[in-house]
């Protein structure tokens, strides 16, 4: 059975994010870094635990998967957040207009 060494890991997947996400890689590196770190740190444990005999392979692929959700969730929610973003400009947008043409008829039609 091979090692799993959580830094070795976490450089390897920040490596590929990095080249995977190029030019948008500024922008999430804080998160995925994070993100990985847990996820590679997770790894590790359930790799000793495995040696040791305290996990099943069940138990071992269940934690595996448990941990993607995680991260999956959390990557959903920051792109959640972005949209909410958009959403929050939009409708400021929406206000301007709003105002401009209810000041410019003089009164409330939108």
């Amino acid at each position: 059975m091979g090692s799993i060494k959580a830094d070795e890991l976490l450089s390897n997947m920040l490596q590929a994010a990095q080249k995977s996400l190029s030019a948008k890689w500024p922008q999430v590196r804080d998160l995925a870094a994070a993100e990985f770190g847990k996820y590679a740190h997770n790894l590790e444990a359930i790799r000793k635990m495995k040696r040791k005999g305290t996990i099943s392979r069940e138990q071992a692929r269940l934690q595996r998967e448990r941990q993607r959700n995680s991260s999956t969730t959390v990557r959903l929610t920051e792109k959640g957040l972005g949209l909410l973003a958009v959403e929050a400009a939009i409708n400021a947008a929406m206000d301007a207009v709003r105002e401009t043409v209810n000041k410019a008829i003089g009164r409330g039609l939108l």
